[in-house]
């Protein structure tokens, strides 16, 4: 069988990092936490979601507040964002050879498929939108089980270390990319089944496995 890619979308797809902190910045004074600043946010990328909550010292609930209201607020850059460079022909070339691939973020479902829309991005068969950034291996989990996929063949492709986390709860494969939210160093220290330094060689991985799974 062909392996069966479930898509991250912020950092993965989207090159919407930047964008998204620009957000949670202009909500700090509403919410009492500090802007993030750009040194800041290097040091972000080789932290954990929990590691990053203790160095900016934002209790969980505020900016559990703040997140419903970023997603919310999205909408308004979606034309302002551009798909990850170099991601566009790998995801043509994965639909020419017959890979299945869906998409599962923690951003909205209707901000991901307008961004798709706009982009003419048409190669995933669903598009799952949670509106939340916790427990995302309940949802990919949930998502496994709805469309009836096989879990030896579902491959997690992201951008963060909870993505392989998540991966790993939900008993599938994981290939992590290192040209989103999370450094590389970051991402090798979790150890994910595959490394992705660039879209080329999320492609040749892809390739190779899907070959291997065909011999």
């Amino acid at each position: 069988m062909k392996p069966y890619l479930l898509f991250d979308f912020d950092g993965t797809v989207a090159d919407s990092i930047g964008k998204l902190f620009t957000m949670i910045n202009e909500l700090a004074p509403r919410y009492g936490y500090q802007p993030i600043s750009e040194e800041t946010f290097s040091q972000l990328r080789n932290l954990n979601l929990r590691q990053s909550f203790r160095h900016l010292k934002i209790p969980l609930y505020k900016l559990g507040q703040a997140i419903p209201i970023v997603l919310h607020e999205y909408r308004k850059i979606i034309p302002e964002l551009d798909p990850c460079p170099g991601i566009l022909p790998v995801l043509e070339t994965l639909k020419k050879r017959g890979i299945p691939m869906a998409l599962i973020s923690s951003n909205q479902t209707e901000n991901v498929q307008e961004f798709l829309d706009r982009q003419g991005i048409d190669c995933f068969a669903w598009v799952e939108g949670t509106g939340g950034i916790l427990k995302k291996h309940n949802k990919i989990t949930r998502q496994i089980v709805k469309h009836g996929l096989i879990r030896k063949d579902v491959i997690y492709i992201g951008d963060e270390s909870r993505d392989i986390k998540a991966a790993r709860k939900s008993r599938v494969k994981v290939i992590s990319v290192t040209w989103g939210f999370h450094s590389a160093e970051h991402l090798a220290r979790h150890k994910p089944d595959y490394l992705a330094a660039s879209p080329d060689e999320l492609l040749k991985i892809v390739l190779n496995i899907s070959a291997q799974a065909l011999a």
